[in-house]
C-alpha cells in the first residue's frame, strides 16, 4: 500500500520549478519611482 500515489506525496518534476525572482523596488531597478503604485497624491 505505500507505493499508492497520494495527493499529499506529490512533488513537481526535477527542474520544472524556479525560485521566484525578487523583485526590488529601488531606483536602479528600473522598476522603482513609484514601485508599483500609481502616482495620484
Amino acid at each position: 500500500m505505500s507505493d499508492e500515489m497520494r495527493l499529499n506525496s506529490l512533488k513537481p518534476a526535477p527542474g520544472a520549478k524556479r525560485d521566484a525572482k525578487r523583485v526590488g523596488r529601488g531606483i536602479g531597478s528600473g522598476v522603482g519611482k513609484t514601485a508599483g503604485r500609481d502616482t495620484r497624491a
